[in-house]
């Protein structure tokens, strides 16, 4: 038998003596350990599903219809990074959560004061609408207890708003 058909055959051999298995891993696990079975274990709480957004505070503006819409100023506000739910994690956790994998702009709060100018066209028969706020994320964090064999139990979830120092309006349009 050649060389590179006993090795092929050994291979098939280890592939037939071993479990087939497909093991999901958690984003900052060790894929050998989860493999393995064996995970540290102990309190674990992660932030996930981050999804753009425009978290608008204050007046919202409406003019029309049609023509244009100039705003001169707002009013001032300050936008925090909320959590929802109970016994979750906290806004600052959350915010170094999303520092790491999102946007290093990421903040516990961001404000603004009333000197700002927008200016942006509306369509015929439309009306403009337009709020200023923070361009942060939405998200959802979890608590939960790991188990040696890395099962998740006594699992809690709620959602999260974390702001932005990336501010501006959000301008969109309705019929009435």
């Amino acid at each position: 038998m050649s060389r590179s058909a006993a090795v092929a055959a050994v291979a098939l051999g280890l592939l037939a003596a071993s479990p087939a298995t497909a093991y999901a891993v958690d984003p900052g696990k060790d894929a050998d350990a989860v493999i393995q079975g064996i995970c540290s274990g102990g309190n674990r709480a992660n932030v996930f599903g981050y999804k753009a957004t425009h978290l608008g505070k204050g007046p919202v503006y409406k003019d029309g219809p049609g023509g244009t819409m100039t705003l001169s100023r707002t009013t001032a506000e300050t936008l925090s990074t909320t959590v929802s739910g109970t016994g979750g994690v906290t806004a600052s956790f959350a915010v170094v959560e999303a520092k790491a994998e999102i946007s290093i702009t990421a903040t516990t709060s961001v404000t603004w004061t009333s000197a700002h100018q927008y200016s942006h066209p509306i369509t015929s028969n439309k009306y403009g609408n337009a709020q200023y706020g923070s361009w942060g994320h939405t998200a959802t964090w979890e608590r939960y207890y790991e188990l040696p064999d890395c099962t998740k139990t006594q699992r809690k979830t709620g959602g999260v708003r974390i702001a932005n120092t990336a501010q501006g309006f959000k301008y969109w349009e309705t019929s009435s």
